[in-house]
């Protein structure tokens, strides 16, 4: 994938050059990697960065004229309304160094786009790393006595045999509960993520780290009193207009990964059909609504559509080292969908853009946003994380059977706590913005994940992340984001076409009139109910493009028991077996929905063990792990 990497220390500068080689051996996986660094032995300095050919072609790092100050980058800048190059007086580069030699170390408040960058000021002698607004590209940094790296992957860190894998115990109740991280944590107790909008200042002769964050959701804008909604879907519709039109002015092959969703359709929509034929891609089994439904789209829109089948779930265990591997096991195993098609799609586009961040609210919850205070907040958010999220994770009497006594004692209770701790720090916000930041770490810490594989192949481009078309969706009131209210507006307003064509999630058109939406519920149900006592004459649409539970119960079955209850797993001492093999006895009869979502994750936290730590001493975790 793509992003930037370095290390600094005057004390280890013997060890600089087999530094630099491990972490570019780490990076430098898969086909397409490019993979460059600056080395300085006297300086004891790494500076480099990695990518896949797309964008930031030219050689980097990139000097200024007097050879002072260095920058590598990755990802791209918008200015005047025009990505990259075609709106700037030089690359993106030199752009950086622009800003950086006009404003300093707040530069990056200054810039427009999805980027992340280091700059090593040799007269100063420090090294500035900082990321965009949104920290769309995961960055991880560890501070250590004397020395400091960073990378777009831990493993990149984890070269440096100085650096602990101590596990942290709070990251594994967190990814049990939660199916994901909160905040800055990952899974290793000294690497942290960089915060989004951040800029890490490591001064060198001082030995001093600085992390200041430059933006947070305290800075969105307050709109002008007596906006309507019927205004705010006029400017919403604009403001994503034009950022699909900025992200399609810059370099590159654009498509879109299309589904039977909203997101999807809207961003192709906006595309517009004097563009066509723009590639299109959709993957999943046959009938299912995503299939079904984004064929019509495409080919209402008359784009170049091609389906990839998933058939059956051989492909899972073919490519799942290989996702655990992108994403070190921040998301779990089922959602690696996409991957398996991915070098059949790279033929296709150079960039997607993506819907990531198109709901801005994962939970439309009045309790939520109306929390009479923290406390009854927290409790409603926790609940709403471990339920409606994503699959259900594990309630509160499975955590009291799962663990082993030993680990019980570091991770029962841990998540709630975490969850505490990670709510406090919005605590000063309106309880509405409260909720759309934590909705928004939420997305950056499980859903971003995707957008992570996919650009190992194909890189990015995120309207639903355009500075001004998120900062005024978000300033809206809640309430009109239920439902999809405003991108249901936005669709018939803007796209009205597309919107005959059923939503995946209700099976519903999109339409303002309640008369026809009965109207089409009416015949749905009749459809069901011909269906279900007469003759099988209307075709049924699965919603799931994939369906891992009937995998697991068939072609994933040995995989997945080796996983969960395997000699490796057991002797682990993580998780108790007769626990484990209630939960997977439960999926196997099918007389519950959704417990793959409290299975997934003890599966992907094992692959991850398996990976990182068998055969590791085990005084690096804070359990025994077998090898």
């Amino acid at each position: 994938m793509s992003g930037v990497f370095g290390f600094v220390s005057l004390r280890r500068a013997a060890e600089i050059r087999e530094l630099a080689e491990g972490m570019m051996a780490s990076l430098s996986r898969g086909a397409g990697v490019v993979c460059e660094a600056h080395v300085d032995d006297g300086r004891g300095l790494v500076l480099g960065r990695t990518g896949i050919g797309v964008f930031n072609p030219a050689p980097q790092p990139v000097w200024n004229h007097d050879r002072t100050v260095a920058v590598v980058l990755s990802g791209e800048l918008y200015g005047a309304g025009v990505p990259g190059r075609n709106g700037h007086d030089g690359s993106d580069e030199e752009q950086v160094l622009a800003a950086y030699a006009r404003w300093g170390e707040v530069f990056a408040s200054r810039l427009n786009g999805t980027f992340q960058t280091a700059i090593w000021d040799a007269s100063r002698e420090t090294l500035v790393v900082a990321n965009d607004r949104l920290g769309l590209y995961p960055l991880y940094y560890v501070d250590l006595p004397g020395s400091v790296a960073f990378a777009p992957q831990v493993s990149a860190i984890l070269a440096d045999p100085q650096v602990s894998r101590r596990v942290d115990p709070a990251a594994v109740a967190e990814y049990i509960r939660f199916q994901h991280l909160l905040g800055d944590r990952t899974f290793f107790e000294n690497v942290r993520l960089l915060p989004n909008g951040s800029v890490l200042s490591i001064d060198v002769r001082q030995g001093r780290l600085a992390l200041r964050r430059y933006w947070d959701f305290d800075r969105i804008p307050t709109l002008p009193a007596g906006v309507t909604f019927d205004e705010a879907v006029e400017e919403a519709g604009r403001l994503l207009r034009q950022s699909v039109e900025r992200r399609l002015k810059a370099p590159g092959r654009v498509g879109v990964y299309l589904s039977g969703g909203m997101d999807s359709r809207v961003i192709l929509g906006l595309i517009g059909r004097q563009r066509m034929p723009v590639p299109t891609v959709t993957f999943g089994q046959r009938g299912s609504r995503d299939v079904v439904y984004a064929g019509r789209i495409a080919r209402a829109m008359g784009s170049d559509h091609h389906w990839f089948e998933l058939e059956t779930g051989a492909w899972v265990p073919q490519v799942a080292e290989r996702h655990l591997e992108l994403t070190e096991g921040y998301q779990s195993w089922i959602h690696a969908h996409g991957l398996s098609v991915l070098e059949r799609a790279r033929q296709l586009m150079d960039v997607n853009l993506t819907g990531f961040h198109g709901q801005e609210l994962n939970w439309e919850d009045p309790a939520l946003i109306h929390a009479v205070d923290d406390l009854s907040f927290d409790c409603r958010l926790f609940e709403l994380m471990t339920s409606q999220t994503t699959w259900p994770s594990i309630d509160e009497a499975e955590e009291a059977t799962l663990y082993t006594p030993e680990a019980a004692s570091l991770l029962r209770d841990q998540a709630w706590e975490s969850l505490r701790r990670e709510t406090a720090r919005w605590s000063h916000l309106p309880t509405h913005l409260r909720v759309a930041s934590l909705s928004f770490a939420t997305d950056r810490r499980f859903y971003l994940y995707y957008t992570v594989f996919h650009r190992s192949r194909i890189e990015q481009r995120f309207p639903f992340c355009d500075y001004e078309y998120f900062d005024f969706v978000h300033a809206l009131p809640p309430e009109w984001l239920f439902d999809r209210r405003l991108r249901r507006a936005v669709v018939l307003r803007w796209i009205r076409q597309l919107g005959r064509i059923p939503y995946d999630k209700d099976d519903l058109p999109i339409t303002d009139r309640p008369s026809r939406r009965l109207a089409a519920l009416a015949v749905n149900k009749g459809k069901a109910f011909v269906n279900r006592h007469g003759w099988r004459v209307f075709p049924e649409l699965s919603t799931l493009h994939s369906d891992y539970e009937g995998w697991l119960r068939t072609d994933l079955r040995s995989w997945a028991e080796d996983l969960l209850v395997g000699d490796r797993s057991v002797n682990r001492g993580l998780f108790r077996p007769e626990a484990v093999r209630s939960l997977w006895h439960r999926l196997l009869s099918g007389m519950e929905p959704d417990i793959i979502g409290k299975l997934a994750p003890i599966m992907t936290l094992e692959m991850l063990l398996r990976q990182s730590f068998d055969g590791v001493a085990s005084d690096h975790v804070p359990f025994a792990v077998g090898g």
